[in-house]
């Protein structure tokens, strides 16, 4: 408002101004035409106009000092418009906290890689990022950040969550690591509008084959890697914990197949533990999405969660929902000799996407979070991965409230997963106090 009367100021003298100005031109035309028709004058008319200014000298002189003082009316309101414009122009603080790190060595080639879904015969190069810690010359231990982003979203840069303008809690946390000692890698891997599962998996294993091949040139320890993964990419991280071994979940992506793809630990934040499942564990939670909203996300042909299995788009099939209803084979509930081939397929990627079916005793020690009002993933599908893994005698730790969703966890959470980092790499743990 203040803007608009100032410049509404302004113009309102200019306009005046050009009134004077057009009021003064006349007058001296005038003038000028009576001194030629009339050429003598008396002394006494000579002398009293010397010392009586006439009409337009004091105009003249009343619009001198107008001009004059005008333009610092002009120059000031010129300042107030600029400092109102600049204030208009400063962009918002973001929502959540910018993280400004910049890697140590940036778009590590990885392996080039088939992306058919994306167009017949393309492909792309896998990449990473590495961040180092400052002031460490001896080889560090590694953490392996795995984006979420429901399997379509999302790349190893991870600007989306750099900027502020995301929720961005649990990779910050991540990032935090580099602060007790530890290098950290952004990964990356195909998303399901570029190949279907197991694809992601493939390619995180090359990446940690990859390290591991490259350990000393990258100045870091071969024997302590950690993955640390959110939602999607918790899921992901959830099954290279529990499937060392599984040739089927192994791929080549990368070649190095001499290195190990295990993982020295595993920080699952929210993901999936049972894929097929996801639906109905969340339709008995209507107090926390409607269950409209649970269709469109996990059971419609076109969710994510079947696209990750290859629904949606083009491809033929009725969703999870079809395939959760032709479960129930005694000896292997994802084998369905009955149904059309490609729905066999699409029960089989089901199988291999769900990391209940591989726990075992040798698997790596897991740190568990997730918040009880989690409105994507039921609760329960992390407490099932617990009690699996507590069966088995493997190293795991839960951590919940019920005051979290799918997202950021909270200090407590955070501060929880760096000690189980710190301790499974024996670093000095932070302390509580």
């Amino acid at each position: 408002m203040r803007k608009s009367i100032l410049l509404g100021t302004a113009a309102w003298m200019m306009f005046a101004l050009a009134a004077c100005s057009s009021g003064q031109v006349p007058v001296q035309a005038t003038t000028a035409a009576a001194q030629t028709a009339a050429p003598a004058e008396t002394q006494a008319q000579e002398t009293a106009a010397e010392e009586v200014p006439t009409e337009e000298e004091t105009t003249e002189e009343e619009t001198a000092a107008e001009t004059e003082a005008e333009p610092v009316a002009e120059e000031t309101t010129a300042e107030e418009t600029t400092a109102e414009e600049t204030k208009a122009e400063e962009p918002e603080e973001p929502p959540f906290p910018v993280f400004t790190g910049t890697p140590s060595v940036a778009d590590i080639v990885v392996a080039e890689v088939d992306t058919e879904i994306a167009g017949e015969g393309s492909s792309r190069e896998l990449r990473m990022n590495l961040y180092s810690p400052d002031g460490i010359k001896e080889a560090t231990p590694v953490v392996i950040y795995v984006h979420g982003g429901k399997w379509s979203t999302g790349d190893y840069t991870c600007s989306s969550l750099m900027d502020g303008n995301k929720e961005n809690g649990t990779f910050l946390a991540c990032m935090n690591m580099l602060n007790y000692g530890c290098s950290v890698v952004t990964a990356d891997y195909r998303l399901s509008q570029e190949a279907s599962y197991p694809a992601m998996i493939w390619d995180l294993k090359g990446q940690i084959r990859y390290l591991r091949a490259h350990a000393e040139e990258l100045n870091i320890d071969p024997d302590r890697i950690i993955v640390w993964g959110e939602s999607a990419g918790g899921q992901l991280v959830n099954i290279l914990g529990t499937t060392d071994g599984v040739e089927e979940l192994e791929g080549d992506v990368g070649g190095n197949l001499e290195y190990s793809s295990k993982p020295t630990a595993v920080v699952d934040y929210f993901g999936m533990t049972e894929i097929l499942q996801l639906a109905p564990d969340q339709y008995v939670r209507p107090y926390v999405q409607s269950f409209q909203s649970l269709y469109d996300t996990n059971d419609a042909q076109a969710a994510t969660r079947a696209q990750l299995l290859g629904f949606g788009g083009e491809v033929e099939g009725e969703g999870n929902a079809y395939l959760r209803g032709e479960l129930g084979n005694p000896g292997n509930p994802y084998e369905n000799p009955e149904i059309p081939e490609y729905d066999q397929a699409a029960l089989h990627r089901a199988y291999l996407a769900s990391a209940l079916n591989f726990v075992s005793a040798d698997d790596c020690p897991f740190f568990i979070c997730q918040g009880g009002m989690d409105f994507r993933v039921a609760m329960v599908q992390s407490e099932r991965l617990f009690d699996a893994l507590t069966k088995e005698g493997v190293e795991t730790y839960l951590f919940t409230s019920t005051l979290q969703s799918h997202g950021n966890q909270g200090p407590f959470a955070d501060d929880a997963a760096a000690r189980f980092v710190c301790n499974q790499f024996g670093l000095e743990e932070p302390s509580l106090y």
